[in-house]
């Protein structure tokens, strides 16, 4: 009963934890009908009306009867919640009142078939737009060659030959020349010759037969405008044989080369541009998934098609194979489940880069790569996760100069993307990576070479193990895969408390991280026995990294103080109410976590850890600072987030002193009657702001003692060269400050700013935005207007809750690169754009909780607005 009401206590916290009224029905009401199938059975008898006053419905929640079913249904809405609770707090929908209803519906505007090409570049939208503006530019007379880089099945062939289709006409001279598998200089050049001059006539003179193809070509693009593209050339070598071919006659003639060779760009002049296709994420390949089949994926084999394409490791030809060959199949489990099944057995292409890994790869990025093989497979790693890890495990060099290992760490992970050896599973808004892992057949030929090494005595290690992945410094609690007999999962889930064992398996460990992900209070309780033991024993004191990242309520015991060596200590989403006081030994900590938890304490102590580079805090319970004791300061910290300020929080002579801040995120909130004094604090924070030369995210937020938006004191931050993502909630007192935006701004959010002039006319300046989010009362006046040649980089934008508006324009050339478009909840809004119709970029249009005459006029080929949308891909309305 005692982990029945724990669970149900968490439950309920959980919900209290989101903030404002409008937020909590919102989140009734999308989340809860949103799951209704598996929930509704459950709370309906509870939930007489979604609309109740809420205290009420929490006291009937806990008169549930505790049995296994509850703790079942408890488990799934709660990951709901998470999984809410950190879209909720990204991306502000704090204020933003409730759908009348979450039915909605999903209009594809055309059918598959006639994406086939579009869907060829899903993904590479942004590669396709520059290459081709790289073609067509008339700022650049002298000949470029393009090299697009790619691992086998990567989709280099299909966007070279989808840029090429398209822009040939403007070259007086083309030609497409498939390479794969030619390294004879006289065979490449006879293809071409073929290809643009049409004549099978060998040349006669009296050099090498290379060196006349190679005159007779030069002779033939002279004072020509050409566009060849080589497709698939082998290796560097090729192309230093055939590049002196093309003579650059400065009228504006390109080379597109397709390549696995990375090195083929150091092998060519200064004019080359090179593109790395990545692998494909999640979403872009379930959208290339599903356009490759026939018909639409039936909702009882989703979750197997997303298994399937999670098979594909990102690779477009693997996801395209299996779609056609679906297509052709019976849609049923047996089918799919077959295929799924054989695909997990097929290397493909990954056996291959698994041996150039072993071979070539650098040693970092070699202990960076096989990192991974300490999460569960298939498991999404968030970035800052794995960056900070790797800092603290010691991986990176030391900072040089005004570059961090953070600088370096950030730049090994995007050479292992590059490298194709890393997929992108998710992409946050501005295009930057949010979670990553392993591709799964590569993971499984890395896994493999690693045992083998193991069982030839080349690498010491407590345990041969592989799903424990017991390496020599790593202790992975891994409880849903590892085998019930490994001795790690004894030691900390079992009954195996010899001492000497411990001894000789953890002495010397440097880390120990736990995936036991378990509801209920005994995950917590094992762990909490495991380390006691472990460091009791004299175990476990050269721990670098102890990381618990949603383990629920870990008990952390009193002698975690002997971890003196500790530097990073992960407690995300544990539910923790409070930290151990003995953490104020750990004076090496680098990276403390505690963001979703419900820690509103941080003690003193935290003034003297001089080495805290990332600090994470729980925004919604407070996290407040105690005064900075005399002497101590925390010059080394680069992450705040999630930080709380009030009447009494030390902000002069202690936040601002911390002045090497890259990332910082702040809630301030009036908490009495004393707004005097919170402003003075806000005006405080600003000038904090002001000093932080090195800001690179901001996130500001102010709440008055309702905890409704209040005041934002904001200084001028075109100085702030770095600053790259903004988000501010509360009205702006200087409304100026828009225009005072650095250049190199690529994310800003803004709500209940209450702006009365056009944000967009000065926004639309800005040269690198790509997200733009308005939301609730961010603009309360009735036009809006992007001009022409605005918001040339913009990719993403939301209009949220601007109930004031009534017009919005967007004139021909503006926002020429949007691709997703959102607009919820302006009730005085009646129409779109008629410039949408010119945004041919755009891909998707969600239309939510606006006015019947609005979705009216975007539901059919018959409506009033059809024309501005047609050639979107995705119209999404929820009424």
């Amino acid at each position: 009963m005692e982990r029945e009401l724990k669970l149900i206590d968490a439950f309920l916290k959980d919900v209290e934890a989101i903030e404002e009224p409008d937020a909590r029905l919102r989140f009734w009401e999308e989340e809860m009908a949103g799951i209704a199938q598996e929930a509704e059975a459950f709370i309906g008898p509870y939930k007489q009306n979604v609309r109740v006053e809420e205290k009420g419905f929490c006291n009937r929640l806990k008169n549930l009867k505790a049995d296994s079913k509850v703790v079942k249904k408890i488990s799934k809405i709660r990951k709901k919640i998470q999984k809410f609770t950190e879209r909720r707090i990204e991306y502000g929908i704090e204020h933003v009142e409730a759908f009348n209803s979450t039915t909605h519906k999903i209009y594809q505007k055309r059918p598959p078939s006639q994406y086939s090409e579009e869907s060829d570049i899903i993904g590479f939208e942004d590669h396709e737009y520059e290459i081709t503006e790289r073609l067509l530019t008339v700022d650049e007379p002298h000949r470029c060659i393009i090299l697009v880089v790619g691992m086998e099945g990567s989709g280099k062939t299909n966007l070279a030959k989808s840029i090429y289709d398209k822009n040939k006409v403007h070259f007086c001279t083309h030609a497409w020349v498939p390479i794969s598998g030619k390294c004879s200089a006289v065979e490449i050049l006879q293809d071409i010759r073929k290809e643009v001059i049409g004549s099978d006539q060998e040349p006669k003179g009296k050099r090498s037969l290379k060196e006349e193809f190679k005159q007779m070509l030069q002779n033939f693009f002279r004072e020509k405008r050409y566009l060849i593209v080589l497709d698939d050339i082998p290796m560097a070598g090729v192309w230093d044989d055939l590049k002196d071919t093309f003579p650059d006659e400065s009228n504006g003639s390109r080379i597109v080369i397709t390549t696995r060779d990375m090195d083929i760009a150091s092998h060519s002049d200064s004019r080359i541009f090179q593109y790395k296709l990545h692998l494909r994420s999640i979403d872009e390949s379930w959208t290339l998934f599903t356009d490759t089949l026939k018909n639409e994926v039936p909702k009882e084999l989703e979750k197997l098609g997303k298994e399937i394409v999670m098979s594909c490791g990102g690779l477009p030809l693997t996801i395209v194979n299996k779609g056609k060959l679906l297509s052709e199949k019976a849609a049923t489990i047996e089918e799919w489940l077959r295929v799924l099944n054989e695909l997990k057995g097929e290397t493909g292409p990954w056996l291959e880069i698994s041996k150039k890994v072993s071979r070539d790869l650098p040693l970092e990025l070699k202990g960076c790569l096989y990192y991974f093989l300490l999460f569960p497979e298939d498991f999404e790693i968030p970035t800052r996760r794995l960056i900070t890890l790797w800092v603290a495990e010691g991986f990176l060099r030391l900072g040089r100069g005004d570059k961090s290992p953070e600088h370096f760490a950030e730049r090994y992970l995007m050479e292992l993307i590059d490298r194709n050896l890393v997929q992108v599973t998710e992409k946050k808004p501005n295009g930057k990576v949010r979670t990553c892992c392993l591709p799964g057949a590569l993971r499984k030929l890395l896994s493999k070479a690693r045992e083998d090494k193991i069982s030839k005595g080349q690498e010491k290690t407590a345990s041969k193990s592989s799903s424990s992945i017991q390496w020599n410094r790593w202790i992975v609690d891994q409880h849903n895969y590892t085998d019930a007999s490994n001795t790690s999962y004894n030691h900390i889930h079992g009954d195996n408390i010899d001492t000497a064992t411990l001894q000789a398996s953890y002495e010397k460990s440097l880390s120990f991280m736990s995936f036991d992900y378990r509801e209920g209070s005994q995950p917590g309780e094992e762990i909490g026995n495991f380390l006691y033991r472990c460091i009791s024993y004299r175990c476990f004191l050269l721990l670098r990294v102890l990381d618990l990242e949603r383990v629920f309520r870990p008990h952390l015991p009193k002698v975690l103080r002997k971890l003196t060596l500790l530097r990073y200590l992960g407690l995300r989403w544990t539910y923790l109410e409070s930290l151990p006081s003995s953490i104020s030994n750990l004076l090496k900590l680098q990276t403390l976590d505690v963001k979703h938890t419900y820690i509103s304490t941080l003690p003193p102590s935290i003034w003297k850890m001089q080495h805290l580079r990332h600090l994470y805090l729980s925004e919604s319970y407070r996290s407040r600072f105690e005064p900075r004791p005399s002497g101590a300061s925390l010059t080394d910290l680069q992450t705040l987030w999630g930080a709380f300020v009030d009447e009494k929080s030390p902000v002069n002579d202690g936040l601002d002193t911390l002045i090497n801040l890259r990332k910082l995120g702040v809630a301030c909130r009036c908490m009495s009657n004393q707004k005097d004094v919170m402003s003075l604090k806000l005006q405080a924070v600003a000038n904090w702001i002001q000093k932080l030369e090195h800001l690179q995210s901001l996130r500001l937020k102010s709440h008055d003692e309702n905890n409704q938006p209040w005041d934002l004191h904001i200084k001028p931050l075109s100085g702030h060269t770095n600053l790259s993502s903004v988000y501010f909630l509360g009205r702006l007192e200087t409304p100026s400050i828009i225009s005072e935006f650095p250049e190199n701004l690529i994310e800003l959010t803004l709500s209940a700013s209450a702006l009365t002039e056009d944000p967009l006319q000065k926004l639309g300046k800005l040269p690198k935005l790509r997200t733009l989010r308005l939301f609730s009362k961010s603009y309360v006046g009735k036009n809006m207007c992007c001009p022409q040649n605005s918001f040339p980089q913009l990719r993403v934008l939301k209009l949220w809750k601007l109930e004031e508006l009534e017009d919005w324009i967007v004139e021909e050339g503006a926002l020429s690169r949007l691709r997703d478009l959102e607009i919820r909840s302006c009730a005085s809004l009646h129409k779109l754009p008629d410039g949408l119709q010119h945004v041919k970029t755009l891909q998707e249009l969600k239309i939510s909780n606006m006015q019947r005459e609005f979705t009216e006029r975007t539901k059919d080929s018959n409506s009033e607005d059809w024309f501005k949308i047609e050639h979107v891909r995705y119209v999404r309305t929820e009424p």
